[in-house]
């Protein structure tokens, strides 16, 4: 029978519109029947996903309303990055992100949908009215925040203490050299490759004795990739450093100085061993400064494979896109490797989101992957990160429970594990204001 190509496009099409329609026996949330008639009721897991205290893993600063970081206005929470090209703005308002947060953010504030009417609430209330109102309604135990982007009128550690019961310190390691780096030069000192080292070495072990942090993080990946050379020399680092005090103006970055960068990065890896402190390393996507042809975690290998660093403790943030298979398969065969699908949720899609965290628990085993927010500047990211992580994590283990893949009630505990008790156990949060669910 020979049918026309229109009719056989229509056909394939209307096949593969199949593959991404709700699946029908998804659409009955609270009680769904199984293969041989088992009734599986989803009202616990639903509560349990929704109640949850959630440990945030990685995010940043919240800034004033007046800070020349957000000069983009509120339509910048919507963006990937705290830096964003100033034309690219007004195209996030056709993203799907944009339009599914400001309906949710609306909502909260029980305004109307607009951006005019959401941006004249938080113009009214003022930040610290909603920074409070976002954060409590995430339902926060703790917000681990890095605190390494130089933002104007950032709120410092201290000041997000005041909305959530636990808040960390992480130390992104290329900016400490950096600041040793801006500091030296204001005392007209000469740094050596080994006078360097000493100081940065030196600060670092001050501020993890002082329990000031809770873990390192590295953005190798901004510097040139997050493939490290593990036969950088001294030598090589020393030339390095020349190039970087040779033309240095205030503020430093290490960008186009890659064996400084490596070289730093080794010793970094050996405070963290030595005190047993977590090491994030960003993957995956991130803002317009970033290669993404060379922030894919395949690239991270030597080190893992590395005899030395067999024993450091890595978190590769934002695996979940675009690398999430990649990433997937490293937590599954590396024992050191853990994954977190921050900024992905909720930059994503709604089926792109579900999608990426699909793929990480592929092969990665669920004790390996936590959540996170990546928040950054505006309280609302932190809410939206933890609404639609809640979301879809209900749907991804939903799923896992039609599937076969999971009981109810592994899929009950796997929720609690991503969510809350991975990241404690990982960092080793250790406080009163924290139960443990």
């Amino acid at each position: 029978m020979h049918f026309s190509f229109s009719f056989q496009l229509t056909i394939f099409f209307a096949i593969s519109s199949l593959a991404i329609l709700p699946n029908p026996r998804v659409m009955a949330i609270e009680g769904l029947k199984l293969v041989g008639g088992e009734e599986m009721d989803l009202s616990e897991l639903r509560k349990t996903v929704e109640e949850i205290e959630v440990v945030d893993g990685h995010s940043h600063n919240i800034v004033a309303f007046d800070s020349n970081s957000i000069s983009g206005g509120f339509v910048q929470a919507f963006t990937v990055g705290a830096f964003v090209d100033p034309d690219a703005i007004a195209f996030a308002q056709t993203s799907l992100s944009f339009k599914r947060g400001l309906r949710d953010v609306a909502e909260l504030y029980g305004t109307e949908v607009s951006l005019e009417g959401v941006e004249e609430y938080r113009r009214v209330s003022g930040i610290e009215s909603i920074t409070s109102t976002c954060l409590k309604a995430a339902k926060f135990s703790a917000i681990l925040i890095d605190d390494g982007i130089e933002m104007d009128k950032r709120n410092e550690i201290q000041w997000h203490k005041n909305f959530t019961p636990f808040v960390g310190r992480i130390l992104r390691t290329e900016r400490l050299a950096e600041q040793i780096l801006e500091q030296g030069l204001s005392n007209g000192s000469s740094w050596t490759i080994d006078s360097f080292t000493e100081t940065y070495v030196s600060k670092l072990r001050s501020v993890i004795v002082a329990k000031e942090i809770i873990a390192l993080k590295s953005i190798v990946a901004y510097y040139g990739g997050v493939e490290i050379n593990l036969k950088v020399t001294k030598t090589e680092a020393e030339e390095s450093l020349r190039q970087v005090l040779t033309n240095a103006t205030k503020p430093i970055y290490l960008l186009f100085h890659r064996n400084l960068v490596d070289y730093l990065f080794l010793q970094s890896l050996e405070i963290a061993l030595s005190y047993d402190l977590p090491m994030q390393i960003h993957t995956g996507f991130g803002d317009r400064l970033l290669d993404l042809s060379k922030s894919n975690p395949l690239h991270f290998r030597s080190v893992l494979e590395d005899k030395r660093y067999s024993k450091c403790r890595f978190v590769f943030l934002h695996a979940s896109h675009p690398f999430s298979k990649e990433a997937s398969y490293l937590a599954s065969v590396y024992s050191q490797v853990y994954l977190d699908f921050g900024l992905a949720i909720p930059k994503l899609s709604m089926h792109g989101m579900i999608s990426a965290v699909k793929d990480l628990l592929t092969l990665a085993p669920i004790n390996k992957v936590m959540f996170s927010t990546d928040a950054y500047t505006f309280p609302e990211t932190f809410y939206l990160g933890a609404k639609n992580s809640r979301e879809v994590v209900f749907s991804v283990l939903r799923d896992a429970c039609i599937d076969g893949d999971l009981l109810l009630s592994e899929a009950v505990e796997a929720a609690k594990d991503i969510l809350a008790r991975n990241a404690i156990r990982f960092y080793k949060i250790s406080s009163a204001n924290i139960t443990v669910p």
